[in-house]
């Protein structure tokens, strides 16, 4: 269990292997290494950002909270919007031409593909200069360098920080989803007085799991499960510290905590991946060997 208060946490520059002005605000990180390791925080897009149309073998969860950001024909996300953007699916290109901010966890998937540390994909991403050069979010490689010209710059940048080429899990979803929160309707929740909840869905055969929670001054709720519970609004008390809006708890399998509402609030729930669920290995779109080849020959 790790609680933090978001609205602590330093606004910084980002790094960013796209293009345009970004600032980042990193809440809450996993195990660099692990099968379900993540990064969780707040992102601001202050206009002109573009990220051309491509897929991950990990998966996010979007929630917007101001402004919009369009993922061309995936749709556009507005507040209130909450986006879960599946590994091996194709999105984009992304683009935005104001400010905005989202609330953004990429995490390891069903696939057991893992996620890179954002420290990783800097160093990375700082050795790419030595053998190319990016330009709106796609790698371009110097001439006589071996490899595709032009890939992705995550993908090439998870490349060179693993020695091997990438290799993308088939999708369990054709298309990101993106689901409208202000149109789900607050349904009492069981057994649990003073509390109301919207229920998203359960995602993948991991079970990735998605809510959010309306709590009347004096009501409790009891979290649980792998995931992230983060606050929209409200204050109140949370294992024996405060909550407020931007407070946010990550909980392992087994772990479990008690929010006591002071006044209203909402509290969304970002369902990580069950990695005990991780046993055997998805289909891939291509194997090693010809991922290896297919590169050696462009």
């Amino acid at each position: 269990m790790k609680i933090v208060q978001g609205d602590e946490q330093p606004i910084n520059d980002a790094r960013n292997v796209r293009t345009g002005d970004l600032k980042k605000q990193y809440i809450l990180t996993g195990e660099e290494g692990s099968l379900g390791n993540f990064v969780f925080g707040l992102y601001y897009q202050t206009g002109d950002f573009y990220s051309p149309r491509h897929k991950h073998n990990f998966c996010q969860w979007r929630y917007q909270i101001s402004g919009d950001c369009s993922f061309d024909k995936n749709g556009k996300m507005t507040p209130g919007i909450l986006g879960f953007f599946p590994e091996g699916a194709h999105y984009g290109p992304q683009t935005s031409d104001e400010p905005n901010v989202v609330a953004l966890i990429q995490f390891g998937g069903p696939s057991g593909s893992g996620y890179m540390s954002q420290n990783q994909v800097y160093k990375a991403f700082d050795g790419l200069k030595e053998f190319g050069h990016v330009d709106k979010g796609v790698f371009y490689r110097n001439e006589g360098v071996p490899g595709k010209k032009a890939v992705d710059s995550f993908q090439a940048t998870w490349e060179l920080a693993n020695g091997r080429p990438m290799v993308y899990p088939k999708a369990q979803y054709a298309d990101p989803l993106l689901m409208d929160t202000n149109n789900y309707r607050w349904m009492p929740l069981d057994g649990v007085p003073g509390v109301e909840e919207k229920s998203f869905g359960t995602f993948t055969d991991c079970k990735m799991r998605s809510a959010s929670y309306k709590l009347d001054p004096g009501a409790k709720l009891t979290a649980t499960g792998r995931g992230i519970y983060f606050v929209l609004s409200g204050k109140g008390t949370l294992e024996g510290g405060p909550f407020r809006t931007y407070t946010a708890i990550l909980l392992e399998a087994g772990e479990s905590a008690t929010f006591t509402a002071s006044e209203t609030s909402e509290i969304m729930l970002f369902g990580l991946t069950d990695v005990s669920r991780i046993r055997t290995p998805l289909p891939h779109d291509i194997d090693t060997a010809e991922a290896e080849e297919e590169l050696a020959e462009a």
